[in-house]
């Protein structure tokens, strides 16, 4: 049996209103296709539902009997599709988002604030997980978007370059700088050989970005001290605050380093980009909201790799 949604339709509309010509206008149909309706759903039910006559449209007994089923059925049907289209709005309104744990502490909420002053019924859920744990929720459905330098691509995934950062040296103030207790400053540029015999402080060997400042330095034959091995940048800032060492890392540092009293300055011969990504399902659609926080995300951190740049 088949019988549709339309069909119960139909004979709800002639039961309730006793003709035929004012069910047709009801649900709008022409008095040919209800009649072709009703015929094909006696059909599948085996008996006729209506007596008929020049005067009157009345249910027969089957038909009595069909009508608080098909009631009840038209009744379910509206509410299950009133729910649906409930949370499909919802869903148009709601984003999941999870960054790597400096940009959801540095750069995410001043971007967020500014978020919400243009789209103020957007509900953005922000998480703070590393490249791996992104890549899963992304892949189980949990993440909507994902912010991270993403170097490889991923089966499943899609990468969405939001903008590229030059590498950095972040250091201590002199002791005797003029600015020194006034907090982060940006300095002139300066070439990978400073780092060379100088004490550094590094991310784990297996981190992509420190993967990345290794090749340099072996390609420039640059040999370091290495001193602390951190797993979170802010802490290796604040190591480097206190004077334990240097730091060579991606540009969007920049606004965490705002907190601290250092100079950061833009690492030259040669100039090493670092490309930022914005990452989601392979397939998944992407609803309105998703797409314009990407785009808002891509134009503030463009805006941010000119400044750290300039």
């Amino acid at each position: 049996m088949n019988v549709s949604t339309r069909q119960l339709q139909a004979f709800l509309a002639i039961a309730h209103l006793g003709s035929f010509t004012r069910a047709a206008e009801e649900i709008f149909v022409t008095q040919a296709g209800l009649s072709l309706m009703l015929k094909d759903l006696e059909a599948q039910v085996g008996a006729r539902l209506f007596d008929r006559t020049t005067r009157s449209v009345r249910l027969t007994p089957a038909g009595q009997s069909l009508l608080p089923t098909a009631r009840r059925m038209m009744a379910d049907w509206e509410a299950a599709t009133s729910n649906v289209g409930r949370l499909a709005a919802e869903a148009e309104q709601r984003v999941c988002l999870a960054a790597t744990p400096l940009i959801a502490s540095s750069v995410l909420p001043l971007w967020l604030q500014v978020f919400h002053e243009t789209h103020p019924a957007a509900r953005v859920s922000i998480s703070d997980l590393d490249r791996r744990e992104i890549l899963l929720g992304i892949e189980a459905g949990e993440l909507d978007v994902g912010l991270g330098a993403f170097f490889r691509p991923a089966t499943g995934i899609d990468r969405q370059l939001l903008a590229r950062f030059d590498m950095v040296l972040v250091r201590a103030k002199a002791k005797d700088s003029r600015t020194r207790g006034r907090g982060f400053e940006m300095g002139r540029k300066v070439k990978w050989s400073a780092l060379d015999d100088k004490e550094l402080i590094v991310l784990p060997n297996n981190n992509p970005i420190q993967k990345l400042v290794d090749t340099q330095l072996r390609a420039l034959e640059i040999t370091p001290r290495r001193t602390t091995a951190l797993q979170n940048i802010q802490a290796m800032i604040s190591m480097v605050e206190a004077g334990h060492g240097m730091a060579a890392l991606p540009g969007f540092v920049v606004p965490a380093c705002a907190r601290y009293d250092v100079t950061v300055h833009t690492l030259v011969e040669p100039v090493v980009p670092v490309e930022f990504f914005a990452v989601s399902m392979k397939g998944r659609l992407k609803t309105a909201l998703v797409s314009g926080l990407v785009d808002a995300l891509g134009a503030h951190f463009q805006e941010l790799a000119k400044q750290v740049g300039a």
